[in-house]
């Protein structure tokens, strides 16, 4: 399972909040990288979260035994992505095409293979204190955990409220093929980021993540998530997102004087006169 992530501060906040040009890059991205879908682009909006900060565009695409996911902070200016494929693709040619769609100063990005973890770079260690927020990967085999499309969508439900976070859509579940092996995928997003798993049924295998802009109890949750899918671990590993993020994020505040920096300064020359 290929696993890449992309991580981008200082972008430009009118395309971050541009819901059309989200959706025509879900649209596009698979196409041009030649990988298949299984749904049509799926965008949420969040624009009334109870951090302002947090609010900003959600999006996402099963591809076939998949998914493409962007989380887009208008305020922080500032957007994640993930793409989880079995099938290879060029993640050079996947960079391009977001940066020229998504501009960005400062990007960092990198190809994981999920069943390989030595080969995750060294520099994905979590530091509360300076990154965005941890991400969590569990892939399973010999699963079983609930497999139905139902049981999936009662368990994502209700996943959320147990483990902390907060949803902001119900569970989203599909079911198609990679060559002849049926594979069940769902998705929630949750106003920290999404949840998603990819069940294999031939083979066994499943993958879960668990993106959160917060920083959660990793023993508790982890704990959680094991007892609901109660199958054999063969990766546990939790990545850090937006390394440095707090030494580079932005804020809504400095953006909203600086701009109406114009009507103080004629303000100041009529009060002169």
């Amino acid at each position: 399972m290929n696993h890449f992530v992309m991580d981008a501060f200082n972008g430009y906040r009118s395309r971050l909040d541009d819901i059309t040009l989200v959706h025509e890059f879900l649209e596009e991205m698979p196409v041009k990288l030649g990988l298949k879908t299984a749904m049509p682009p799926f965008i949420l909006p969040y624009y009334n979260g109870v951090i302002p900060e947090d609010c900003g565009i959600s999006a996402f695409v099963f591809l076939a035994g998949g998914h493409f996911t962007i989380h887009t902070f208008s305020f922080r200016e500032a957007y994640y992505v993930d793409m989880v494929s079995v099938e290879p693709f060029d993640a050079e040619k996947l960079e391009r095409i977001i940066r020229e769609t998504f501009p960005a100063e400062r990007t960092s990005s990198y190809l994981l293979e999920r069943e390989r973890t030595e080969s995750y770079p060294e520099t994905i260690e979590v530091n509360e204190e300076l990154d965005f927020g941890p991400h969590l990967f569990l892939d399973f085999e010999d699963y079983n955990g609930p497999k139905t499309m139902d049981q999936l969508f009662s368990v994502f439900d209700t996943l959320p409220f147990e483990i902390g976070m907060t949803p902001i859509m119900r569970p989203y579940v599909t079911r198609n093929f990679v060559e002849g092996e049926p594979v069940t995928s769902i998705m929630t997003m949750i106003a920290e980021s999404h949840i998603s798993l990819h069940y294999f049924e031939k083979t066994g295998r499943a993958y879960l993540d668990l993106f959160s802009c917060r920083f959660f109890d990793y023993e508790e949750v982890i704990g959680k998530l094991k007892q609901v899918f109660h199958s054999n671990v063969v990766n546990e590993t939790l990545i850090s997102r937006g390394s440095k993020y707090h030494q580079f994020k932005k804020v809504a505040a400095p953006q909203a004087w600086d701009a109406g920096s114009w009507v103080r300064n004629v303000y100041r020359r009529q009060s002169a006169q």
